[in-house]
């Protein structure tokens, strides 16, 4: 049928609506309402009118709830096919909370309107002094003018440039639930009609072809790999956390895995390697790597595992370091095979990779290079002696990375979930070298 022809049924706009959620629930929708004779005109009003209007029966429906606001709007009802599942989410700097409980907190900010939250909090026998706004941009200014310590939103409402501002912002799922689609209940006839062409999409694949479309998820993945599972991880080559068996990352992910009854296989290589081998499918993980570093079509854990210390640029002359870096001054740089270093350094250095620090050391000394990239600690005292180094970026976390299929978000899961206890317990402060070496991995609340 033309569009025209088509019956209007008026229903609330999506917040986000370029968010692949959004996207996908539209067309989910469309197809679904256009086939039995119906087409959605969508109207602009704040989310907490948007439920009053469609429980009124001024608007015919709502586009995509949480499955909870039906015991509050005795007239919407629920067409019972789960359109994707969301979490309610905290969010904060993981350099202030680690990996940030919410009993770490001592204030946060939320939205107004949403009945999901409200709900979770009800459930809380305590919870954090909690300022309620009604606009995503001014809980998230909260937050980044470190008004409170942190925020509490559905994840489908942030918009990727927040994350995208800041490796440092870290995303805490406190619960989940479904997303249902609500019509009025003058609509009951047409909701039956729905629900059943819905399930008719889902047996011809239809459904699944959306969200490989949009890139959504799964819906209820169970955190259980079963039996004579296997699960392999590559890393870089790095003294005491993956260069034995009881290296540090290596006794975290047998931890987290201690209870899957799964054979877990560990390789280290030359960090290059170990991105390539990963990016070719080889292995289930990457681990130790930057945001930057995380391939496009993969999946970048929320908690890290650890923080690097600064990258410094490294040179035997302070003023030439400096107008090189600030001054455009064009010249030479080192860093080791595989790092990404060459994004925080200025367009006039021209890029060497070397095979490990020691040939970046020679290529200096020897003057074939103007200056080298590395981490402090990765220098002997006699060279830092010699050299002048300024640090280029600061402390960084170091995330694990997963396959975007569905084992990988099944692995992510299970990892966020398992590492989360290891921290709470104290297991992982052992897995560490010493102390100070926990520390600077800024899993818990800073004193």
């Amino acid at each position: 049928m033309a569009d025209e022809e088509l019956k209007p049924l008026k229903m609330d706009s999506p917040i986000q609506p370029d968010s692949p959620y959004s996207q996908f629930v539209g067309e989910l929708l469309g197809n679904a309402y256009a086939s039995l004779g119906y087409r959605l005109e969508l109207e602009s009003m704040p989310l907490g009118r948007s439920f009053i209007e469609a429980d009124e029966g001024r608007l015919d429906g709502l586009r995509d709830r949480g499955q909870s606001i039906g015991g509050v709007y005795p007239n919407l009802i629920q067409v019972p096919f789960p359109l994707y599942d969301f979490n309610l989410v905290l969010l904060a700097d993981r350099r202030r909370c680690g990996l940030c409980e919410l009993g770490d907190l001592n204030s946060l900010v939320t939205l107004r309107g949403f009945q999901f939250q409200e709900d979770y909090f009800n459930r809380q026998p305590v919870h954090p002094q909690i300022l309620k706004l009604g606009d995503t941009n001014a809980v998230l200014d909260m937050l980044r003018l470190k008004r409170v310590d942190a925020a509490v939103m559905t994840e489908l409402i942030v918009p990727a440039s927040f994350y995208q501002s800041s490796a440092h912002w870290i995303q805490y799922p406190l619960d989940n639930a479904s997303i249902f689609h609500y019509l009025h209940a003058k609509h009951a006839s047409l909701a039956r009609k729905l629900a059943s062409k819905l399930e008719e999409m889902e047996l011809t694949g239809e459904v699944w072809r959306l969200r490989q479309k949009y890139g959504i998820p799964p819906i209820h993945i169970a955190p259980s790999l079963g039996p004579s599972s296997k699960v392999s991880a590559i890393s870089g080559n790095w003294q005491g956390y993956t260069d034995t068996p009881q290296s540090t990352y290596w006794r975290i992910l047998a931890g987290v895995f201690a209870d899957q009854a799964v054979e877990l296989e560990t390789r280290q290589s030359n960090w290059k390697r170990a991105k390539q081998e990963f990016m070719e499918g080889r292995f289930d993980m990457l681990v130790g790597a930057y945001a930057i570093e995380v391939p496009a079509d993969a999946l970048r854990s929320n908690v890290h595992i650890d923080y690097e210390y600064p990258v410094v640029a490294v040179a035997a002359d302070a003023s030439r370091l400096t107008a090189m870096l600030d001054g455009g001054k064009p010249g030479k740089a080192c860093h080791v095979l595989g790092y990404e270093f060459a994004s925080w350094l200025p367009a006039n250095l021209e890029i060497y990779e070397a095979s490990n620090l020691l040939d970046c050391v020679k290529l200096l000394q020897s003057q074939r290079v103007d200056l080298l990239v590395d981490f402090s600690y990765n220098l002997s005292d006699e060279e830092k002696a010699i050299y002048v180094q300024r640090e280029i970026k600061e402390a960084l976390p170091l995330f694990v990375v997963f396959q975007n299929t569905s084992r990988g978000h099944l692995l992510r899961k299970i990892f966020e979930q398992s590492f989360r206890q290891l921290v709470a317990s104290g297991a992982a402060a052992g897995y560490f070298p010493d102390q100070a070496s926990y520390q600077q991995a800024r899993l818990t609340k800073s004193p």
